[in-house]
C-alpha cells in the first residue's frame, strides 16, 4: 500500500452548541490520486475542507497531511503547512480584483519560499511559471497577464484560479465546486486540463462537487453522506 497523502482516523467535529457534524471513521487520499467527493449543500463539506487545510481542529481523532498530524501543530504551523503543500480552487475563485492575472497566479509564491523555489526550478522563474501554466490552461494571450482579474470572464477566472492553485507544485490540490458556473462541455474540458496539470506537477486532486455526472472522470468516487456517520439517519429500533 502506498503512503497516503491525507489520512483521517476517527474524525469527529461539531461547532459549539451544535450536534456532531462530522463523524468519519477513516479516509485516505493517495499520492497522485484524483478523487471525486460528492458533497451536497449542508453535508459538512466546507467544514471538512477546513479541517484538511488546518483552518479548524478536530475535537476527536486525527487529520494527517504528508504524515504530519495537524492537531499537534499550532495555528501558525498549520497555516504554513497549508500554504506550502496545498493549492485551493474555490467555488467563487477568490481572485484579488485589484491585482493583475499574473500577480494573482504568483500569489502563493509570495507566501511560500518552497513553492517559489519549485516554480523557479521547473520553469526558470515564477513569472514564467505563471505564464506557462496559464498557456497550458488555454490562456495563451500574453496581454492577458497584465489585465486586472475583475475584467475576466467566468471561464477565464476559473483557469486563473487553477493556475494559482497549481503553481509551485503543491502535493495536494483541493477544488471546491469550481465548475458550477460552466456548461457541461466546458466543465469536462476544464477537468481534463486540470488532470493534465496535476499529473505533470505530481499533485493529488480532491474535487468536491454535487454534480455526480463528473464522477466517472476520476480515479475514485466517494459520497460524503456515506462517509460521514453523522449524516446517516438513525436505524429504527427493533422491539
Amino acid at each position: 500500500m502506498t503512503d497516503a497523502l491525507i489520512e483521517l482516523a476517527d474524525l469527529g467535529f461539531a461547532w459549539p452548541g451544535q450536534p456532531l457534524l462530522l463523524d468519519i471513521p477513516s479516509f485516505r487520499l493517495e499520492r497522485g490520486e484524483t478523487l471525486f467527493l460528492k458533497g451536497p449543500s449542508g453535508s459538512g463539506k466546507t467544514t471538512l475542507l477546513g479541517l484538511l487545510g488546518g483552518v479548524h481542529k478536530a475535537q476527536r481523532g486525527s487529520v494527517r497531511l504528508l504524515g504530519q498530524d495537524l492537531g499537534s501543530l499550532s495555528f501558525a504551523a498549520r497555516d504554513r503547512l497549508r500554504v506550502e503543500h496545498t493549492g485551493y480552487i474555490f467555488q467563487q475563485f477568490n481572485l484579488l480584483p485589484f491585482l493583475s492575472v499574473r500577480e494573482n497566479v504568483e500569489l502563493p509564491c509570495r507566501f511560500s519560499k518552497r513553492r517559489a523555489e519549485r516554480a523557479s526550478q521547473r520553469h526558470g522563474s515564477t513569472e514564467k511559471a505563471a505564464s506557462e501554466l496559464l498557456a497550458h490552461l488555454g490562456l495563451e494571450d500574453p496581454g492577458l497577464l497584465l489585465r486586472r482579474a475583475d475584467t475576466l470572464s467566468i471561464g477565464q477566472q476559473q483557469r486563473v484560479a487553477a493556475a494559482r492553485a497549481l503553481i509551485g507544485q503543491p502535493e495536494l490540490v483541493i477544488a471546491d465546486e469550481p465548475t458550477s458556473a460552466l456548461d457541461a462541455d466546458a466543465r469536462a474540458a476544464f477537468i481534463r486540463l486540470l488532470f493534465s496539470e496535476c499529473r505533470e506537477a505530481g499533485s493529488s486532486l480532491l474535487f468536491v462537487s454535487h454534480d455526480q455526472s463528473l464522477a466517472p472522470l476520476f480515479d475514485r468516487y466517494l459520497s460524503l453522506a456515506e462517509l460521514n456517520r453523522a449524516a446517516r439517519p438513525a436505524s429504527p429500533e427493533v422491539s
